[in-house]
């Protein structure tokens, strides 16, 4: 019984230090202060390439698309890994057409959800409607 303990004791830690590690040394810090950064829309479905400047002292991408929501026309859905976009430009995608909006930071693939993109000054940040 006490070795069943000690065993859930010490994954529960490790559980706790990975956590705090992936937190602390991977996940991408945001950058504090004033900076210039563009949001682009691509939708071929809707004939959409629009892109947007925001000067902004916000540290990530998804700080950002939830004040401008509005004008972007952004709608989330939230999983369990993180909130993710769902739709820009008030379209939303379609799941049984398995589309997505992907999102490419200065035209490379982002590597995470727009809860963990830190804006940086001159930026793009590229949402393109596609398909899997």
């Amino acid at each position: 019984m006490n070795r069943k303990i000690i065993a859930i004791l010490i994954v529960l830690a490790l559980a706790v230090a990975g956590t705090f590690g992936y937190k602390k040394f991977i996940v991408p810090k945001g950058v504090e202060g004033e900076k210039e950064v563009t949001i682009q829309v691509i939708n071929s479905n809707e004939n959409v390439d629009e892109s947007f400047t925001y000067n902004t002292d916000h540290e990530y991408l998804i700080e950002l698309l939830e004040e401008k929501q509005e004008e972007l026309g952004v709608s989330f859905q939230e999983y369990d890994f993180g909130k993710m976009v769902t739709g820009m430009m008030d379209y939303v995608v379609d799941e049984g057409n398995n589309e997505y909006f992907h999102i490419y930071v200065n035209g490379e693939d982002a590597t995470t959800g727009p809860g963990e993109i830190p804006l940086n000054d001159k930026d793009t940040y590229t949402f393109e409607l596609k398909t899997y």
